[in-house]
C-alpha cells in the first residue's frame, strides 16, 4: 500500500490549482476510496492494539490477584507456625524455622507526633519528610475557565483521536 502523503498529493494533482476545477473525477474518486481504505486500516489496527493491551492488563490484574492471595496464604501459614512452634526452633535438612523479635513504630496520632517533633527540634527534617501539596487540576481548571488568572497555570487546547 502506498503512503497516505502520496495519495494526498495525487488527489491534489487531480485539481487545477488555478481554477479549482477537477481534472479527472474518476481518478479522484478512486484515490479518495484508496485514502479511506488506508485510514480505515490504521483505525482497525489501533482497535486491535487496544484489544491486545486490554487483554494484557486483564491478565496482569489476574496475576496480581493470584499473587496477593498467595502472599496472604504465606502470612497465614507463618502465623500458624508461630503458634505451633511456641518459641521452639525447627531445623531439618530442608528448612530452618525460628522466631525473631522485632520492634516497629506504631503511630497512633500522626499529627501529635509531627507537632512534637516541630516543637522539640530546630531541624525536623531528620524526622519528617516534606512534600509539595498536590494540585487538584479540575478545580484550578474550573477557576481559570471562570475568568481567574492563576500564575503558573494556563489552559491548553489539545487534540485527540477517538476510534470506536
Amino acid at each position: 500500500m502506498r503512503p497516505i502523503y502520496e495519495i494526498d498529493q495525487d488527489i491534489l494533482d487531480c485539481v487545477d490549482p488555478e481554477t479549482g476545477e477537477i481534472l479527472d473525477t474518476e481518478r479522484l474518486d478512486a484515490l479518495q476510496m484508496e485514502r479511506e481504505a488506508k485510514l480505515e486500516g490504521v483505525c482497525l489496527w489501533v482497535k486491535d492494539l487496544r484489544a491486545e493491551s486490554d487483554a494484557i492488563k486483564a491478565e496482569a490484574d489476574k496475576l496480581t490477584a493470584r499473587r496477593k492471595a498467595l502472599d496472604n496464604k504465606i502470612e497465614g501459614l507463618k502465623v500458624w507456625l508461630l503458634g505451633a512452634l511456641n518459641g521452639e526452633k525447627l531445623k531439618t535438612a530442608r528448612c530452618n524455622v525460628y522466631q525473631t523479635h522485632n520492634t516497629k513504630l506504631n503511630v497512633i496520632d500522626e499529627q501529635s507526633v509531627v507537632n512534637w517533633i516541630q516543637t522539640n527540634y530546630q531541624e525536623p527534617e531528620q524526622f519528617l519528610k516534606f512534600t509539595l501539596p498536590e494540585i487538584r487540576k479540575d478545580a484550578v481548571k474550573a477557576e481559570i475557565k471562570a475568568g481567574k488568572e492563576i500564575p503558573g497555570a494556563a489552559l491548553e487546547e489539545t487534540e485527540s483521536v477517538v476510534i470506536k
